[in-house]
């Protein structure tokens, strides 16, 4: 029986790297949609949605930024 499992880990750069991007696309996103919001007539269809989308981008860049100063303060535990 073969000991290996073909899993080959992630580099911790790479890691990184993907968070960091995730917490920029995110802000972009939520950027995006606070201009759509602040364009479209109030209390519109078109202006609760991104008011909602706006939120759920900035949580996800809080979350992925948060993930990322964890993982740089003290690397990831397996």
């Amino acid at each position: 029986m073969s000991t290996t499992t073909g899993f080959k880990p992630i580099p911790m750069n790479d890691v990184e790297g993907c968070l960091n991007s995730c917490a920029d696309a995110f802000a972009q996103l939520a950027a995006l949609l606070q201009a759509i919001k602040e364009k479209a007539p109030e209390f519109s269809d078109a202006a609760k949605l991104a008011a909602l989308g706006w939120s759920v981008a900035c949580d996800m860049e809080n979350f992925a930024g948060s993930t990322l100063e964890k993982m740089q303060e003290g690397g990831v535990k397996q």
